[in-house]
């Protein structure tokens, strides 16, 4: 397990903190991701404090009055002081995930007002850079920390009632769609299947199939082929890139492969292509 966290006091408490002096504090943010083997959390009387956690790889299982609940990326779990915290998370799931502890005698009208709940908010990179922003003030405890910390956390909460109401509105498959497209041209190279992309999405296979035709008019993985083939237009015209390593960088193992994809494609050999450019 990879466990990367900052805390507000020196000393830690399985209990947890509360605070409500002050209005609004962070006790402590981290981000924990199980890789090597399973973990799980019980804590049948809760915390004294609230806790936010923030699913951005794999899944995980959490028990909500007795019944078990299947939290996959993109998905946030709110506990309440002394609200029971049962949860697991496999290896298998390669799971990452963001936490955070805070107190405060208006942190349960904060939440209200943002209207904060267990849900769905999707891969939100905004998101997690203040989760990253929050661990590092709590690490480094330069001046003033503890208020940015606070400032970073009522951001946080507007951002994902934000994104719960995105999630909500009746063009949240055209939003999410949009994220995936951004994300394929970004990482065009990882081995992305129609499985995937749907799970990106949070749809089912048929159905994700049949709405990215029906706005791309083209199948997903017609579309993924289309967007390396340009990618590798473009290195062979603009660098001196082997083809093999071109192959390589939009994530083809077989060059031989590779060739005979952008033939059908082009018309010509990737070095024919080349050459012809010359």
């Amino acid at each position: 397990m990879i466990d990367i966290s900052g805390h507000l006091r020196e000393y830690r408490r399985e209990i947890g903190f509360s605070n409500y002096n002050i209005p609004l504090e962070v006790n402590c943010c981290g981000q924990q991701s199980f890789l090597t083997r399973d973990f799980s959390k019980s804590r049948p009387n809760g915390r004294l404090d609230y806790q936010l956690i923030y699913i951005t790889r794999g899944c995980g299982i959490f028990n909500f009055s007795g019944k078990e609940q299947i939290v996959n990326a993109g998905g946030i779990v709110l506990y309440r002081p002394g609200e029971p915290q049962l949860y697991s998370y496999s290896f298998k799931d390669k799971t990452s995930a963001y936490w955070i502890h805070f107190t405060g005698s208006n942190a349960e009208k904060i939440l209200n007002e943002f209207h904060i709940h267990s849900g769905y908010i999707g891969n939100s990179i905004q998101i997690k850079d203040i989760f990253q922003e929050i661990i590092k003030e709590l690490q480094l405890k330069k001046t003033g920390y503890s208020i940015v910390a606070t400032a970073d956390l009522e951001k946080m909460l507007a951002l994902i009632n934000r994104s719960m109401e995105l999630e909500a509105s009746e063009d949240r498959n055209d939003l999410v769609l949009e994220r995936l497209i951004i994300q394929l041209n970004q990482s065009y190279n990882n081995a992305w299947s129609v499985t995937s992309m749907a799970k990106y999405c949070n749809l089912s296979e048929g159905y994700f199939s049949h709405y990215f035709k029906e706005k791309m008019g083209v199948s997903p993985m017609k579309y993924l082929a289309n967007l390396r083939i340009e990618k590798a237009k473009f290195l062979l015209s603009e660098s001196d890139i082997s083809v093999s390593n071109i192959a390589a960088s939009l994530g083809f193992s077989d060059v031989l492969y590779f060739s005979r994809i952008f033939k059908k494609a082009v018309g010509e050999s990737p070095t024919a292509f080349r050459n012809a450019l010359n």
